[in-house]
């Protein structure tokens, strides 16, 4: 009897840290899967033929079975999955750029609710000024938990300077409202570059922040202003830059507009992030021991360092381009730099290792992917005390697919 018992609980561990279980084939082939960070993995199946655009949805997360199905018809083979950290709703993109002045998409929420319609932002930019939206050129996309969010420049040839607009598209009853970020002569940006363009840095709650590289009694550093997802101006302050900042070319990283926008990098030193109502700071620097990337915690308005990875290969002549996605466990980042192309994270806690996987354009659909080591073909999902694990390779086949459940 205790033989029996012990193999019992022997078989009962091993269940409890792998479990490897199958959701049913759908109508069709599933052909793809997606990250939705905190919730799960989305596998997603369609008409190889064509005959219908529409998309349906599966969501998988800490349980056996599916958590729910959904589907929506986009206008066009093409379009663009935008999602965030703590944001509770993700949107399916029919278009980045306007479409005489409206975007049209797919929003679907935490609890598997798809709504489909579009939004005219002309009107909310006309308020600002008599603007043409037919003029303003799109820099980044976004969703906070509030609401949608596009930032796009304006170039002011009388005044010859550069115009930020932002506009907040609200999640429950798709109001838009627009406000102007701040203006910048063009003369400024050319002559010193610790004059920089505005971006987007983070949200929290109905937080939503931007950033614009400055100098404010000979200090070097950043503009920073909070906005409100109706657009209302909140406070905003001046915070200094740590010395020696090595510049880099902000490429965009994760489920966001600046991503699929290719042509919008900008060069930056130093890129801030704001998340759950921290300021974050992740930048290139030379130190005794050599270059590295090193992760700041604004602080009592004092920048603390809490982390850093070695650029062993770093090279100066050569452009470092980094892209950045804010998580609750770190900063992750897409960092190509001769011949180093490789995503990762530094973490909030130096104690906590990642790995350093091979950037593909899968990894922008698999935030979590960061955490561990792993093939091309292996897409991994962490949850609050489990990993999800798939094989990719299960894609464009008929029948069940497998998952496994790993307890961390």
């Amino acid at each position: 009897m205790k033989i029996l018992i012990s193999c019992l609980l022997v078989v009962l561990s091993f269940t409890g840290v792998a479990q490897e279980f199958e959701i049913a084939a759908s109508k069709y082939p599933y052909y793809n899967i997606i990250e939705w960070k905190g919730m799960g993995a989305i596998l997603m199946s369609k008409d190889p033929s064509g005959n219908t655009k529409q998309v349906n949805l599966t969501l998988v997360g800490d349980q056996t079975t599916s958590i729910w199905d959904q589907k929506f018809n986009p206008k066009s083979e093409e379009f663009y999955f935008i999602s965030s950290e703590n944001a509770r709703y993700v949107y399916f993109l029919d278009n980045l750029e306007p479409e005489n002045g409206k975007i049209y998409f797919n929003q679907l929420n935490s609890a598997g609710n798809v709504k489909s319609t579009n939004v005219f932002i002309g009107n909310a930019i006309k308020s600002l000024g008599g603007i043409d939206y037919n003029d303003l050129e799109l820099i980044n996309i976004v969703v906070t938990d509030k609401a949608l969010v596009h930032h796009f420049r304006y170039q002011d040839k009388k005044e010859k300077a550069i115009v930020e607009i932002a506009t907040f598209i609200t999640h429950h009853n798709f109001k838009c409202y627009a406000a102007i970020l701040g203006s910048t002569p063009e003369a400024n940006l050319k002559k010193d570059d610790d004059i920089g363009q505005w971006d987007y840095v983070g949200f929290t709650d109905d937080k939503i922040v931007f950033a614009a590289r400055d100098k404010m009694d000979k200090q070097i550093g950043w503009t920073v202003k909070e906005y409100s997802s109706k657009g209302v101006a909140g406070p905003s302050l001046f915070i200094n830059a740590p010395k020696g900042l090595i510049p880099v070319e902000n490429i965009g990283f994760g489920t966001t507009g600046k991503y699929y926008l290719k042509g919008s990098t900008t060069m930056d030193k130093g890129l801030l992030s704001f998340i759950n109502g921290k300021y974050y700071m992740v930048g290139g620097q030379k130190k005794e021991s050599g270059a590295e990337l090193t992760l700041y915690e604004l602080e009592n308005n004092e920048w603390k360092e809490l982390n850093s990875m070695k650029l062993n290969y770093f090279i100066e002549k050569k452009t470092l381009s980094l892209g950045i996605y804010p998580m609750n466990e770190g900063i992750g980042y897409h960092l190509d730099h001769n011949g180093y192309d490789k995503a990762s994270m530094i973490t909030f806690d130096p104690k906590v290792e990642v790995a350093h996987n091979t950037f593909t354009e899968r990894t922008i659909y698999n935030p979590s992917s960061v955490f561990n080591r792993k093939e091309r073909k292996e897409f991994c999902v962490e949850l609050p005390d489990r990993v999800l694990t798939f094989d990719t390779e299960q894609l464009g086949k008929e029948g069940d697919v497998k998952f496994t459940l790993e307890k961390k």
